[in-house]
């Protein structure tokens, strides 16, 4: 669920909803001439680094010079180390090595080299920063010559299309300030388009997640645009529809106005790759779907490791040989380890795979980063920095009633069946909560603050949290929640907040970490009592009747009496070595080859034309081989290896008296710890067995995957997993929903 105001939300449960808006965003981006370009020629300074402004993402980060009105003395700039200091310098981007005035009749030219066949480029923009060139020219291998007289933007953009250009070259004649170097922070080879609501007729982004990652998610996103003037015919030599590539990126905004005076609440709700496009006089259609479509190389590097590998390790592998920089892994994954290997399979699924041994999901956010998240309720667990002796920090998970020892703290003490006196030795078996071992001073606060730790196995997300204290109150407490050692938020609350039972409304991003800092006491010389703590839910969000357009159709699923999930365990062979490469070959010297392999094989023994030293195996694995050809000519190559023996267990949850039996094979799992949790996950997910599908008002904040609850005539405060989302854009949203009831304590 995409985190929204209160007034957002609010607004969409109103009988007459705001105004909703749509915004798309893509690039004209010829991205074969991105990934070659190169900024030729030396006229630049020792600190500028000119390698990576394709593509480059900005941080600000600036050097001061001595040049007309650039320096800042803000703190936004760093000194310039000495050019005889050799040390690293930050990435400031192209800096001119003189200033622009000081050419005269030579003029500063910038040149780049496309290292590509002769393209067309559909636009340019350059962020040039604050202090830009005010005229000059771009000059292409072709002769065409595009003359730009007073730029008044340090962010210049144009629509000209160079045509049939090997390079592009820009001759600079004068700057904003006269006294000024050229500097140049960012250089895309095209333009960016973006539409709102008056060009979009209408719109569908559907997405999809299995809860328990049968197969890998999907996102499929389609807008119809106006073509005005014909901009996107085909026939028309500077359309854009020319140079639309696959795999360019689209950003996809969703807006709403919950009331005439409130500002435009925007959230991003994808960032896609574009897959089709077409169009008529009229309008054009562009297609665009998630980057896990186009992760269709195969991964065939799996190894049976000895001595394990984590989850967490083996997924960032297969991020790294699909060529995937940036993605996020549950740190929860650390903690799981598997020996077996994985199998030939797409990068896509091999993720997948990952992702349902370690019961998590697989998704892309919203940015177009592919992750690895935890899909079930964590454990979670208490630790203080400091309790009393008769203390006992773990029993304020349970609801149930806490005894308490009197004191001689200001106003604490009373005479009921729930406070006794303290014995001697201060050991009693009464069932006490946590009980700090820092007491408040006169002014109520601490010297050292009591500090209450909850500690979950994974990170999560709720909707606040309940704290019932003992005899005395706290008048002021910090909340603080970590995400992998992270700060994530902070939020403080005092007298105003909190009662004996203490319920906090609050939503707290995904966390693995929360530290509970009380501050002081209401009353002083007093100590902090905990008698129960308990987070709040994992959902605020009810789909309720009037946001039903269609009555929901219920699909009850087949019973399902158990699951089976396989265990598998690899043992060495007892076949010894078995010839599993036999084939002639004509080769040369030199070449290296891979081989793949079809069943998991190790102690592999390659020889050509009869002999080992004519071959040489320069990598293995279990699923393939890599080999060095020594010597020239057409002979047998031979590969001899061990054949794995697979042996397969089960284990087993039982769910109904009767019904199919489920049989859930991954291939990583060969330990039956791991295979008992994902048999309880899965089971979870079998044993809910009714499915809803209805029309609704629209709901671009939801997400697939998300945890709702859904108004029911027969079912108090029922769950569902929403699984399958569709938001439709015409003017106004409307949606579709299919989702599965949650049965179970599960995220």
């Amino acid at each position: 669920m995409q985190r929204v105001s209160k007034e957002y939300k609010n607004s969409m449960k109103e009988l007459l909803r705001g105004q909703s808006y749509m915004m798309v965003s893509f690039g004209l981006v010829n991205q074969e001439a991105m990934a070659n370009a190169a900024v030729e020629g030396n006229n630049f300074t020792y600190f500028s680094k000119q390698s990576n402004l394709f593509g480059r993402k900005l941080d600000g980060t600036a050097y001061a010079t001595l040049e007309q009105d650039f320096t800042k003395v803000d703190g936004s700039m760093f000194f310039l180390p000495r050019e005889t200091s050799h040390c690293a310098y930050y990435d400031t981007g192209l800096i001119g090595d003189r200033l622009i005035n000081e050419w005269d009749e030579a003029k500063y030219e910038l040149f780049i080299e496309l290292n590509v066949l002769a393209t067309d480029i559909k636009g340019l923009t350059v962020n040039f920063g604050e202090v830009y060139p005010v005229d000059f020219d771009i000059i292409t291998s072709s002769g065409q010559v595009v003359e730009i007289r007073g730029n008044d933007t340090g962010e210049f953009v144009t629509e000209e299309v160079l045509r049939n250009t090997t390079y592009v070259k820009f001759r600079f004649y004068s700057m904003k300030n006269p006294d000024s170097r050229l500097r140049v922070y960012t250089i895309q080879l095209g333009f960016g388009l973006t539409y709102y609501n008056d060009d979009i007729m209408d719109s569908s982004f559907v997405s999809y997640v299995s809860p328990i990652c049968a197969d890998v998610p999907q996102i499929d996103f389609s807008v119809k645009l106006q073509n005005y003037d014909q901009y996107f015919n085909v026939d028309n030599p500077n359309s854009a529809i020319n140079f639309i590539e696959t795999g360019q990126e689209m950003y996809v905004w969703y807006g709403y106005r919950p009331h005439e005076d409130s500002e435009i609440e925007w959230f991003q709700s994808a960032k896609l790759l574009c897959s089709e496009w077409e169009s008529d006089d009229y309008t054009a259609t562009i297609k665009c779907r998630d980057l896990f479509r186009s992760m269709d190389d195969e991964y065939y590097k799996g190894q049976y490791r000895q001595e394990g590998i984590t989850l967490y390790d083996l997924a960032v592998l297969v991020f790294e040989d699909a060529g995937i920089e940036e993605y996020y892994i549950d740190p929860y994954l650390k903690k799981l380890k598997t020996r077996n290997p994985m199998p030939r399979v797409r990068h896509k699924e091999a993720l997948q795979i990952i992702a349902n041994a370690g019961r998590c999901i697989l998704t892309q956010n919203p940015f177009g980063v592919p992750q690895i998240k935890s899909s079930f309720m964590p454990e979670y667990w208490f630790t203080t920095n400091g309790e009393t002796e008769y203390s006992n920090v773990a029993n304020i998970k349970s609801n149930e009633p806490k005894q308490e020892y009197s004191s001689y703290a200001l106003d604490y003490a009373r005479v009921d069946k729930w406070m006794y006196n303290l014995p001697e030795n201060h050991e009693g078996g009464l069932y006490i909560g946590y009980v700090s071992s820092y007491q408040s001073g006169a002014d109520g606060y601490f010297e050292t603050n009591p500090v209450l730790t909850i500690t979950q196995e994974t990170q999560f997300k709720y909707y606040g949290f309940k704290i019932r204290f003992g005899s005395m109150l706290p008048a002021e407490f910090k909340v603080s929640t970590y995400n992998n050692g992270d700060l994530v938020e902070e939020y403080f609350y005092d007298d105003s907040d909190i009662s004996r039972i203490t319920t906090i409304i609050q939503e707290f991003k995904y966390f693995d970490v929360m530290k509970v800092e009380f501050i002081k006491t209401k009353n002083p010389y007093n100590r902090i009592v905990v008698d129960y703590f308990s987070f709040g839910d994992i959902t605020d969000f009810t789909m309720e009747r009037k946001d039903m357009m269609t009555s929901p159709k219920s699909i009850k699923q087949e019973l399902v009496k158990r699951v089976d999930i396989s265990c598998y365990s690899y043992n060495e062979s007892k076949n010894g070595l078995e010839t599993i490469v036999s084939e002639e070959v004509n080769a040369v010297s030199g070449d290296m080859v891979i081989y793949y392999l079809g069943n998991a094989s190790y102690g592999f023994q390659a020889t050509f034309d009869g002999s080992e030293s004519n071959v040489q195996i320069l990598e293995d694995g279990s699923f393939f081989l890599k080999v060095l050809f020594k010597k020239s000519g057409k002979a047998q190559f031979e590969v001899a290896a061990y054949k794995y023996a697979i042996a397969e267990q089960y284990a087993t949850k039982s769910l109904n008296n009767r019904g199919k039996v489920v049989t859930w094979g991954n291939p990583l799992v060969g330990d039956m710890e791991m295979a008992k949790d994902l048999s309880e996950w899965i089971g979870e997910y079998y044993n809910a067995g009714i499915e809803y599908e209805y029309d609704s008002r629209g709901n671009p904040e939801m997400e697939a995957n998300d945890v709702i609850y859904q108004e029911n005539a027969y079912v108090e405060d029922m769950k569902v997993r929403v699984y399958r989302h569709t938001t439709n854009f015409n003017g106004s949203i409307s949606g579709k929903v299919v989702a599965r009831r949650v049965s179970y304590n599960s995220a």
